[in-house]
């Protein structure tokens, strides 16, 4: 029982004698038995008090500092848009089918069981279960191929900036989620996938004009030696005159079903790298109209420091973190089309024409798997990807286009038109069968948003510090006095008792000696 005693009459005294000797204003007053004990116990109510407050808004700073590691703010600098590519453009006619070209499929055959799928028809296709393809060619893709309206049938006429061009030439066949459709400025395939994507044409050349495919990412941007003519093509600035201009012919004349209750077309803009989803994201073009589109970037980034920061918290993703199947470039868009294609594959054993193909060796979906694909559809509207597409997080790097559209209706009977291929044209066809869109800047410079860190060690030891400050006078010299009072008092005086009992232990045995 002593020696609690003794130990409790130690700690006594030393915690008296930090008290007589802190730094931290208030707490001398505690133990100073000459004052009043009022005036002891009122200084230690405020000390406690203030401590109170002080660890609660840290505790507060921390878990901020905790839940919202990352913060998107304003650059502080602007990006003209001559460094970034002209927007990708996907262009879909709203018919799935040339009235010329299904008229004679027979009901109840296997052209008429993917005609339904092309026209989104929903029918029994179970019966079409035990159906093989007739030959190697015999896809559904190549079917859509034959029955759809072709690129050069409905971009009739093309203006890049000012250069007029074969729409050929910059227009490719790309297979969407709305079905064949024309797509403009997409990275080449040999930069956008890993292997080999089916069904993907290339772009042409005529008139000696060779443009060079060149790789592009939001991430590290444009290589830094360029050919004279390239494409993704860099925007060349602002206005109509500076950007893409087309003439479409929807030729309603030989329409057989349509993706929407009109007539028309889809057009959807996004960046280069980016699987583009067009059923539920296209805007329409109206026949008989000249549409605008204004075209309004964002550009997103994030400082390096922030890799140190998990994922889940800072909710983006750098582009060379994330490894996808198919596509050679992370996006959030990108990583949610393989999400799809896994759940197909998954569930009806192939993967639809449309998604990428993930796996090699794995079947693009033919007419035996339409019923299956038909329950999966349903299924997935329902969220059954949620698990594989919450962890397709954002680019940390990214370009996302927000397009400002308006339109006009064509000229009446009487008024001219500028463009010059409607001059032997007669307005009545004119307004049931074309459309002009344009697609152009306003402004010369991009938006630009960076991911970077809420707080570092400094914003945090700067916040915290002035808390403690504000509430009793909390500083460095403090801690240095509690780590003394502590630890080193203690160990100095274990020490310096040990070298005198030491000594005198050496002077005893000489004495001893000496007598």
């Amino acid at each position: 029982m002593s020696w609690r005693v003794n130990l409790f009459k130690v700690l006594r005294t030393k915690v008296k004698e930090f008290l007589r000797n802190t730094s931290l204003p208030g707490l001398k007053y505690v133990w100073d038995n000459s004052l009043p004990h009022w005036v002891q116990f009122y200084f230690g109510a405020v000390f406690v008090l203030s401590m109170f407050v002080a660890i609660n808004q840290s505790l507060n700073v921390f878990n901020k500092w905790q839940s919202t590691p990352v913060i998107m703010g304003k650059s502080a600098r602007l990006e003209r848009i001559q460094n970034s590519p002209f927007p990708a453009i996907t262009l879909c006619n709203m018919n799935k089918a040339k009235y010329s070209k299904v008229s004679d499929i027979k009901t109840g055959s296997l052209d008429y069981a993917m005609l339904q799928r092309t026209c989104y028809q929903k029918i029994d296709f179970t019966q079409y279960q035990n159906i093989k393809p007739r030959s190697k060619n015999d896809t559904f893709a190549n079917f859509m191929v034959s029955v759809s309206p072709k690129c050069e049938e409905m971009i009739i006429w093309c203006q890049f900036g000012p250069t007029q061009r074969p729409c050929t030439d910059i227009f490719r066949e790309f297979f969407v989620d709305e079905g064949l459709c024309c797509v403009f400025n997409l990275l080449h395939p040999y930069y956008l996938y890993k292997h080999d994507a089916s069904y993907v044409r290339d772009y042409t050349t005529s008139k000696g004009i060779t443009e060079i495919a060149v790789d592009w990412n939001p991430m590290t941007g444009y290589p830094k030696s360029l050919p004279a003519a390239y494409y993704p093509r860099r925007s060349i600035g602002v206005g109509v005159s500076n950007g893409l201009q087309l003439v479409l012919n929807g030729n309603i004349s030989d329409y057989y079903c349509s993706s929407t209750n009109g007539q028309g077309f889809k057009v959807l803009l996004y960046n280069s790298i980016d699987q583009p989803h067009m059923k539920e994201s296209g805007l329409p073009s109206m026949l008989g109209h000249e549409t605008n589109y204004r075209i309004v970037p964002r550009s997103y980034s994030a400082i390096s420091s922030i890799r140190s920061i998990a994922r889940s918290k800072r909710q983006c993703i750098f582009s060379d973190e994330q490894e996808l199947l198919f596509y050679r470039y992370y996006t959030r868009r990108n990583c949610e089309a393989e999400c799809d294609a896994l759940y197909f594959h998954r569930l009806c054993n192939c993967i639809p024409h449309h998604l990428p193909l993930i796996y090699r060796n794995a079947s693009v979906c033919f007419v035996q798997h339409f019923a299956c694909l038909a329950r999966a559809e349903a299924q997935l509207v329902d969220g059954d990807t949620n698990a594989c597409k919450e962890l397709c997080l954002a680019s940390c790097h990214d370009v996302s286009i927000f397009p400002d559209q308006f339109a006009i209706p064509f000229s009446q009977s009487g008024v001219g038109l500028r463009n010059k291929i409607f001059q032997n044209l007669s307005i009545d066809y004119i307004r049931e069968n074309m459309a002009v869109v344009n697609f152009y800047y306003d402004n010369d410079f991009i938006h630009g948003y960076v991911r970077s860190s809420y707080t570092g060690p400094t914003e945090y030891m700067s916040l915290t510090g002035g808390i403690m400050s504000l509430m009793f006078g909390f500083s460095v010299v403090f801690i240095a006095e509690l780590f003394y009072h502590l630890f080193l008092h203690s160990i100095f005086v274990y020490i310096n008792y040990w070298w005198i009992r030491h000594r005198n232990r050496i002077q005893v045995g000489q004495d001893v000696q000496g007598n």
